[in-house]
């Protein structure tokens, strides 16, 4: 049983075992980011940097809940929301520093020094963020009827509130940072049911030791660093805070005062961090004035008759209580209401920490239109004062200096292409009889995709979805009816739809290649999110991704197997639940990424439509908790726990130079011996494939048809 091994070593070695029992019947506040983090280092999987995201975990995660729940015992999972101030900013240094690492690796891996490699791989798997697991848990624990809350900012500060309510919680579970906070239970860091022990930290006896106050304490964490504060710079390591009881001495030596030590370290401070004091003084505030959601489901700040006039300058902006609603039920991620509390876009380091011509020019660029159309759904519903704040867009790989502007003027009118959706429910049942969230046909699911296009295909249906002049979308209220009507403006405000709500050349072009999937999706019906996979596909053909030419850090590559093993990216390997086995390909890797990218913009569009129903009262606006979730999670581009491996099973298979090499069983015992069902995995590819193909040379686009054609080709002669 162990903590993380970037606890504090002072605080670590005062932690008390205790006996499993105490737990039974309580509830335990938990914190989210933390528990996955203990469970993916049990997992041990030291690839996950290199593939692009964890195989084992939710295996892991199913068998350490079968034992809560043997125990009698039910873990409360708080999961973190939008970042608070400083956050994003260290998140950046850590993910490039983490790059750095992980570089190397690559290095020795393409040197043939495969064990170093792997270990090196293993030593930087905090490159992983955990958030993009945050909808797999939330899926295993709706499936399971355990509860979750996704508070407006941090994690921490929502348990150390449930800790001080008796009837919320027993005990708290998560990482040091809770001891910033007022936590009135002792601070659970590792649980083993095998054995019926955890480990716990009690706070009071923390600050015995150290003889020392709450404010004290706090600095001294303060000093130490945290997810939103850097640690206090050091001349040398032996010098560093590394500690809390080190931080507590250097207080102690410059009169309890941070200000003073900043003093006394003036040179340091100037030449490595001349804001660190700053940055200090703003997280001392978040930590007093922390923010939660109170038991009557208000969002509460700790001693808000203190807050100065400028608490927007370390809280953020203050949104609407109805967004942190929807944020809290999971109805919507905090992407996106992040980027309007702080008037900024942050885009964290890649896994691959590629940096091309391409993923900059797609990510400062090409998808700023979508997010410009995501906030003008939004922005425009809420204060004035948002009408009139820029957008700041910050990426990890310019100069620090160098950030790109979305004008408050390209957002702040709403787009009225999807008000002009307003069909009532009756009206679609009466078309589509068997039309639900869980029909078995996927023509008629809402959410597929399929059946939405579909349905626009049917003769008098597009008209029947206009409202009448003048009249405003109402009673949008069953689920079904909800998800529908979100992805019909999603498709008009992309371009698939036109305003007369037909099909466009793409969005013929998409319909004739889901209807060619069918076939696939039919004989597969294990292999979910093929339809999503294939309108994901359109995205990043249409914003120049998906296509045969090399990157510049590729080098030549036949255009065909270029096009296959990118296509093969938007698919998952069916791998058994433990760590990666196989060949690594960072070039498929930074494909992931430019997918990634499309992936949440697309969603963060999805999501601005959904709020924007909400907001303008189309739709029930209170529901049970888990309704909002079901919505939400239907909805197409949640991130899945995605990874690059399809890409590289495939690249390597037709690379193989012979028949006999490429017999599938031969291939997967050599090179995937931990694959599940290759053979059917690579069937599913050729079928997908073939649907994109199938849908592109209906398009008026020659040159682009005849690369597709001939990557058809060329898959079918390696796979016959």
């Amino acid at each position: 049983m162990s903590s993380l091994k970037s606890d504090d070593f002072f605080i670590s070695g005062l932690a008390a075992s205790h006996d499993t029992s105490q737990l039974k019947g309580n509830i335990v506040a938990v914190d989210a980011t933390y528990y996955l983090r203990l469970l993916l280092e049990r997992s041990h999987e030291p690839l996950i940097p290199a593939v692009g995201g964890p195989l084992a975990l939710e295996d892991c995660i199913e068998v350490d809940l079968d034992k809560w729940k043997a125990n009698e015992c039910d873990p409360l999972f708080i999961f973190d929301g939008c970042p608070v101030k400083g956050q994003d900013e260290l998140s950046l240094d850590l993910g490039r520093t983490a790059n750095n690492g992980t570089n190397a690796a690559w290095e020795l891996y393409n040197n043939a020094q495969a064990q170093p490699a792997v270990e090196t791989f293993g030593l930087h798997s905090g490159a992983y963020r955990l958030e993009s697991f945050y909808p797999t848990l939330q899926g295993i624990l709706r499936r399971r009827g355990l509860h979750f809350l996704v508070p407006p900012f941090k994690a921490v500060a929502q348990i150390a509130y449930f800790s001080k309510v008796e009837q919320m919680c027993g005990a708290i579970m998560g990482p040091r940072e809770l001891l910033l906070y007022p936590i009135s239970d002792v601070l659970i860091q590792a649980i083993d049911w095998d054995s019926n022990k955890f480990l716990a930290v009690d706070k009071d006896t923390l600050k015995r030791h150290l003889n020392i106050d709450d404010s004290i304490l706090v600095d001294a964490l303060l000093i130490t660093g945290t997810s939103f504060l850097p640690p206090f710079p050091a001349k040398t390591q032996q010098q560093a805070p590394n500690t809390v009881r080190d931080a507590v001495n250097m207080l102690r030596t410059n009169g309890k005062h941070v200000k003073q030590v900043c003093q006394a370290f003036d040179d340091i401070l100037k030449s490595q961090q001349p804001d660190w004091f700053d940055k200090y003084c703003k997280a001392r505030m978040i930590v007093d004035h922390f923010i939660y959601i109170g038991l009557n489901g208000a969002v509460e700040v700790e001693a808000k008759d203190t807050l100065t006039e400028d608490s927007h300058e370390y809280l953020a902006l203050r949104l609407p209580e109805e967004l942190h609603h929807y944020l809290s039920t999971g109805l919507v991620g905090p992407r996106l209401l992040s980027y309007i509390t702080h008037s900024k876009i942050t885009i964290m380091p890649t896994l691959d920490g590629v940096a091309s011509n391409e993923y900059r020019q797609l990510v400062t660029q090409t998808l700023i239109p979508l997010r410009e159309q995501a906030l003008g759904l939004v922005v425009p519903r809420l204060n004035r004062g948002f009408h009139f704040k820029d957008i700041e867009v910050k990426d990890w790989f310019s100069d620090q200096s160098r950030s790109t502007i979305i004008r408050n003027a390209n957002f702040r009118t709403p787009n009225p292409k999807v008000d002009t959706w307003n069909i009532e429910e009756s009206a679609i049942k009466a078309d589509f009889t068997a039309w639900s969230l869980s029909a078995a046909a996927s023509k008629d699911r809402a959410g597929l995709i399929n059946f939405e296009i579909s349905a626009l295909k049917e003769p008098g249906f597009s008209k029947k979805t206009i409202g009448k002049p003048g009249s405003k979308p109402k009673g949008i209220n069953s689920p079904q009816h909800i998800i529908s009507t979100v992805i019909w403006r999603f498709l008009h405000l992309r371009e698939y739809v036109d305003d007369s709500h037909e099909l466009t050349s793409w969005g013929k072009a998409l319909a004739t290649a889901l209807s060619e999937l069918e076939t696939t999706v039919k004989k597969y019906p294990k292999v979910t999110g093929l339809q999503e996979a294939v309108l994901l596909a359109f995205e990043l053909i249409r914003l120049g991704q998906l296509n045969a030419k090399p990157r510049q850090d590729e080098g030549e590559v036949d255009a065909s197997l270029l096009l296959l093993s990118r296509s093969a990216v938007l698919l998952k390997l069916r791998h058994e639940a433990i760590g990666y086995t196989g060949p690594l390909r960072k070039d498929m890797l930074s494909f992931a990424s430019q997918v990634s990218a499309v992936r949440e913009a697309d969603r963060d569009l999805v999501e601005a439509i959904l709020v924007q129903m909400f907001l303008n009262n189309q739709t029930e606006r209170m529901r049970e908790p888990n309704e909002y979730w079901d919505i939400g999670d239907a909805l197409p581009f949640v991130n899945r726990n995605y990874n690059a491996a399809m890409g590289v099973a495939i690249r390597t298979y037709l690379e193989m130079d012979s028949d006999e090499h490429r017999d599938l069983d031969r291939f997967a015992s050599l090179y995937f011996p931990k694959a599940v069902s290759i053979r059917e995995d690579v069937e599913v590819f050729c079928g997908f494939f073939k649907a994109l193909v199938t849908g592109i040379k209906t398009l008026d686009q020659q040159v682009t048809k005849d690369v597709w054609v001939k990557a058809q080709e060329y898959l079918e002669s390696r796979t016959q």
